[in-house]
């Protein structure tokens, strides 16, 4: 075999092996990888329903309604590749890119214990949820105002409502303000856990977890996206709705986080109308740790709620 096929057939096997990779990762951004539903609040000693309501795009969403004592109502909102109780790492698929379990119902339970009705449910192609693209808020905003028409519609709570989300739960839940003001008038309130640009996003999770050398995935990923029916990475980022914001607003953010930038959630604040706050919550906190730590330590959360809601 001569030199030169050789070499032809190493860099057609190495295309092949870029395509590949840059394919699986376009559908586990498209297509999360599903966390199946493994608990309930129950576990924590909470009364709750199973739900089901549409998206205003007609997608069937499912949910717990945990009944709180005072009749207000908060909106807990996951992160992408989450479900409605957290995320679990012995869950996650054949490729085990997460080493944190999160627990979103530490959070459920504290807003729970303080008296508010929580709405918990799973976006979109997550959890037990209809099947749909996911655009890390672009999409999931329909999911967002559906979960505030189901819980306006209710007769046993307040028709003002809290938001409690988590990264492309934030994401959403800023572009749902935007985009649809009329249908969340009601909203009083929103913690913002960590929203992040989807460029941003990628970008530093390569770097860290696969060195520099993976940034050469990046443009071949993004484009894929776009061409199996998504959006473009830089796109995927809720800066420019946060202007839009009319309920007042706290933003979290770890300090260490590896997988974004500063100035990512530093924009998005400085966006965002007055009323507004800002947690940095310093330490060694990697993403998912922040996650588990609002849930661990909700008094701020709850003093905001508080004079809002």
């Amino acid at each position: 075999m001569s030199p030169f096929l050789i070499l032809g057939l190493l860099i057609l096997l190495v295309g092949v092996a870029y395509g590949g990779v840059c394919f699986l990762f376009s559908s586990l951004i498209l297509y999360s990888h599903r966390q199946p539903i493994v608990t309930t609040p129950h576990a924590y000693g909470m009364d709750y329903e199973d739900v089901a309501f549409k998206s205003t795009d007609g997608l069937t969403l499912k949910g717990w309604f945990i009944p709180g004592e005072s009749g207000k109502a908060i909106i807990i909102t996951h992160p992408f590749p989450f479900n409605r109780h957290g995320f679990l790492t012995k869950n996650q698929g054949v490729l085990t890119r997460f080493k944190t379990d999160v627990d979103l119902l530490k959070t459920a339970k504290a807003m729970h214990q303080a008296g508010f009705s929580v709405l918990m449910f799973d976006f979109r192609n997550h959890g037990e949820s209809d099947k749909g693209i996911t655009g890390v808020g672009l999409n999931e905003y329909q999911d967002v105002v559906g979960a505030v028409t189901y819980v306006t519609g209710r007769q046993d709570v307040s028709p003002n409502i809290g938001f409690v989300s988590f990264c492309m739960g934030a994401d959403s839940t800023i572009i749902a303000l935007s985009k649809e003001k009329e249908q969340l008038k009601n909203v009083k309130c929103l913690v913002a856990v960590q929203p992040i640009s989807v460029a941003v996003f990628v970008r530093n999770y390569i770097r860290s977890v696969f060195t520099p050398l993976g940034l050469i995935l990046i443009p071949m990923v993004d484009r894929l996206c776009q061409w199996r029916g998504g959006y473009a990475f830089e796109k995927m980022s809720p800066l420019p709705y946060c202007k839009d914001i009319f309920a007042p607003t706290l933003y979290i953010q770890a300090r260490t986080d590896p997988w974004t930038e500063l100035s990512d959630i530093q924009g998005f604040y400085e966006a965002t109308p007055e009323p507004k706050e800002f947690w940095m919550i310093e330490g060694a906190m990697k993403r998912f740790d922040t996650y588990n730590y609002v849930g661990e330590h909700p008094e701020k959360i709850l003093d905001f709620i508080s004079r809002y809601l």
